[in-house]
């Protein structure tokens, strides 16, 4: 069974958000149960949302992606303590999937064999990650290139990819987390897609 996500906003400091949580997490001794759309590369807000932080309509939100039960422990926590801290919680939307698109190269052959198992290892279960139609690989070898140095405009080997991953919230994080470590590989944002 897949576990359910909640992409929760707080409007507040930054650091006083981050540290609540947090703290509330070591103290309540739960891992792994709050992500910070800050340090994932997860596309948080449209242009209308950043056109109404910059005239100052809206103050500064904390987009956090949270398992179901533990948004509703941290709800509790944020309710005994608003006479006290400055958080306020302005939507909180259950999460039915992620992705993201990527492309990537390769001009070795160790390399290409490198993404080539990675990309295609992804699941076909209906619980974990998906490749979109459309993805696949194109290997290019030109006997012509071989010896030539590594940034030259003609390489003996050549692998290109594109395509779209798309699954439960954690595991595109997750796997995004793995392949944006990798120069020859380009990612765009991870987006949400949302319960209606």
């Amino acid at each position: 069974m897949i576990k359910k996500y909640n992409e929760v906003v707080l409007e507040g400091a930054l650091d006083l958000i981050r540290g609540f949580v947090i703290g509330f997490l070591e103290g309540s001794k739960i891992e792994g149960e709050a992500i910070f759309n800050e340090d994932h590369h997860i596309e948080k807000e449209g242009a209308f949302g950043q056109l109404m932080r910059l005239v100052g309509i809206r103050g500064d939100q904390v987009h956090l992606i949270v398992g179901a039960g533990f948004y509703e422990l941290l709800s509790e926590a944020l309710k005994k303590r608003q006479q006290e801290i400055n958080i306020t919680t302005v939507s909180v939307k259950e999460i039915s999937m992620a992705y993201f698109d990527f492309t990537y190269k390769a001009f070795t052959r160790e390399l290409g064999s490198e993404l080539k198992e990675m990309f295609g290892a992804i699941s076909r279960d209906p619980e974990g990650l998906h490749m979109e139609a459309g993805y696949k690989p194109e290997e290019e070898i030109r006997p012509e290139g071989k010896g030539v140095e590594t940034y030259a405009p003609l390489h003996e080997y050549q692998l290109n990819a594109t395509g779209r991953i798309h699954g439960p919230v954690k595991d595109v994080i997750d796997f995004y987390g793995v392949v944006e470590h990798y120069d020859m590989v380009e990612l765009g944002t991870i987006k949400i897609e949302y319960v209606d």
